[in-house]
């Protein structure tokens, strides 16, 4: 690979406050043209290969490994990323000819038959059950257009600045352009976006992966020059809110400190959950600044004892209940799409180490929604956080799978000293909890998947530290086939960079099993 093209201060200065960073990879033309064709003879002559997509057409290697893309990604979510086994492809058919002029603020318009591309505002869910919602970029979107898109093709839409936001609101600096054949668009995770009807005669496609941060930031990842946060260049959202931006930068350089700031924390409370969300936003920031680390732990207890740790279920005509949230009014509780965590935790975790001792208190409260709480602000602290791990790890046997999803990625989070959990992560890997095998959503995925997935990714993150090597080896390697492909990607990734003759060997035996012959075209040479 050649070296990654690092992005300077102003783009990912950029990235922060508008969500996202429109690429051109650099990629000979004839590339796209390859990709367009191979998606269309796959997706059109053969079925839906889903999360298979890359491995149906590996050229896509050729853009995810670029110098422009693999430079962003390296800049937004550090050297040590992972592209994430979830992909799809979104579609959209042919509508036909338009009725009527559409803004490109319509919620939800008429998509053609048989699309695969949401026209409703929304942010995503994880996959493949609910993660947590981060300010700082821990996750990241992918949305690849091999082929030229313009308006009447229906590009997708985004909200600028939204990706920091509790849920979608009322449609503003939204982005709908013609796209470039060929253009990588690099989201924040939970940026607001929707599809937009197409009206030409031909299906159009975007490729959607993901990349996830696996190591807490010590330095800058990018072409760093200027320490101070200052409003980029380029900034779509009307409003501004420094404090935020200004955390979510310092943490990205290694140097995550709160705001200094005249508010009190009383003004900043009385804004919490506002359905204004850049009001919302600064407030969380600001009232970091004040270091008032009780008065935010009091708002955060304000909301315990109202089982909020448990899914509020949509129902169906009859009145029963379906593995299906309902989302009205957006509640601030656990559900499976992804997590919005209280205001509060987020301003603890942005009061940096001071309030280690308040939350790692509130991982022994009764509240099942308390301890989810102050294992994710714990978690964000990384490495500072790591005298915690026992306390966290000792959650590993809650009864609550919630609790303990959120306490594995707190535990990956931090990155560091994960030695007094690996007891708990080798039997959750291991062992079967016939409580968690209930179908949580429509497509069949149970609680102990993501269970087993989130336990997966935090021995991801701890190779970096160099810790127990042997004993995450031997447990990634015992993980390899796990009923959760999931699971099994992640594990084959661990051992790759664990890098010792073992786990390479292990890695390449498992791999070697399931090759894929992506020459055998089907209607050439039949599978």
């Amino acid at each position: 690979m050649t070296h990654p093209k690092l992005l300077d201060d102003d783009q990912v200065r950029q990235f922060i406050a508008n969500g996202f960073l429109r690429l051109t990879p650099d990629v000979r033309p004839d590339v796209h043209k390859e990709i367009e064709a191979l998606l269309r003879f796959a997706l059109e002559k053969e079925g839906w290969y889903g999360n298979n997509i890359l491995s149906r057409v590996p050229k896509m290697h050729a853009v995810l490994n670029c110098p422009v893309v693999r430079g962003a990604i390296t800049s937004i979510a550090g050297p040590d990323y992972y592209l994430h086994p979830h992909r799809a492809v979104h579609s959209s058919t042919p509508l036909g000819e338009p009725v009527a002029a559409l803004t490109p603020e319509v919620d939800a318009p008429r998509m053609g038959k048989g699309s695969r591309a949401g026209s409703g505002w929304h942010q995503d869910a994880q996959s493949p059950l609910s993660r947590a919602r981060h300010h700082v970029p821990r996750f990241l979107i992918g949305f690849y257009f091999p082929h030229e898109t313009p308006l009447e093709m229906g590009p997708t839409r985004v909200q600028a600045g939204s990706h920091l936001y509790a849920q979608p609101v009322a449609p503003h600096g939204v982005v709908l352009d013609r796209v470039e054949a060929g253009t990588f668009f690099l989201l924040h995770f939970d940026m607001v976006h929707a599809g937009f009807p197409n009206y030409t005669d031909r299906t159009r496609y975007m490729v959607k992966f993901v990349f996830t941060r696996t190591r807490h930031p010590t330095e800058p990842s990018w072409r760093h020059e200027q320490a101070r946060w200052q409003r980029p260049s380029t900034c779509i959202p009307e409003f501004d809110v420094p404090a935020a931006w200004g955390c979510i930068w310092n943490w990205m350089r290694g140097a995550a400190e709160p705001p200094a700031n005249g508010v009190s924390v009383e003004e900043c409370l009385e804004r919490f959950d506002s359905e204004d969300q850049a009001a919302r936003l600064q407030s969380i920031y600001e009232a970091a600044g004040t270091g008032e680390v009780a008065s935010l732990v009091d708002a955060l207890l304000a909301s315990a004892g109202q089982n909020k740790h448990e899914r509020a279920l949509a129902k169906d005509g009859n009145g029963q209940p379906v593995p299906h949230d309902d989302i009205r009014g957006y509640p601030r509780r656990w559900n499976e799409r992804a997590v919005v965590m209280e205001d509060a935790a987020y301003a603890l975790s942005a009061c940096g180490a001071q309030a280690i001792p308040a939350l790692q208190r509130l991982l022994a409260h009764p509240d099942p929604w308390m301890q989810i709480n102050a294992a994710f602000a714990l978690g964000e602290l990384g490495p500072a956080a790591k005298e915690c791990v026992g306390d966290l790890a000792a959650l590993l046997d809650s009864p609550h799978s919630q609790v303990v999803r959120q306490v594995l990625d707190a535990i990956g989070a931090v990155g560091e000293g994960i030695g007094p959990a690996l007891p708990q992560i080798e039997r959750l890997l291991t062992e079967t909890n016939l409580d968690w095998q209930e179908a949580q959503v429509g497509r069949g995925w149970v609680a102990e998947d993501q269970v087993r997935m989130n336990a997966a990714s935090a021995l991801l993150n701890a190779v970096s530290a160099g810790e127990r090597a042997d004993d995450i080896e031997r447990i990634a390697a015992a993980s390899l086939g796990d009923k959760n492909g999931y699971v099994s990607a992640i594990a084959t990734e661990t051992l790759a960079r664990i890098g010792t003759p073992t786990a390479q060997a292990e890695a390449i035996r498992f791999l070697a099993e399931r090759r894929w012959d992506d020459t055998l075209l089907a209607g050439v040479r039949p599978f």
